[in-house]
């Protein structure tokens, strides 16, 4: 994930990140840090996109597996 600058996030967890803007036209693209007894389900739902694309986009291989503090990226759209 070496193509884009992470800005500090907010206590949210929550900010836009820079670059990769050309991939994804007509979308934000936004971290998230994911957080204790979070899922990819429950992140997916959170921000209205499907659990296969926060897979693709974060290059995640087990599905089942993520960590506190692992920062993914979502694309929104504007």
């Amino acid at each position: 994930m070496s193509d884009y600058k992470m800005k500090k996030l907010d206590e949210s967890g929550l900010d836009k990140v820079s670059g990769g803007a050309a991939d994804h036209p007509g979308q934000q693209k936004i971290g998230y840090t994911v957080k204790r007894g979070d899922t990819l389900i429950k992140i997916a739902n959170q921000f209205g996109v499907s659990v296969l694309d926060l897979v693709t986009w974060n290059d995640i291989r087990n599905p089942d597996l993520i960590y506190p503090g692992q920062l993914l990226v979502i694309y929104k759209s504007a």
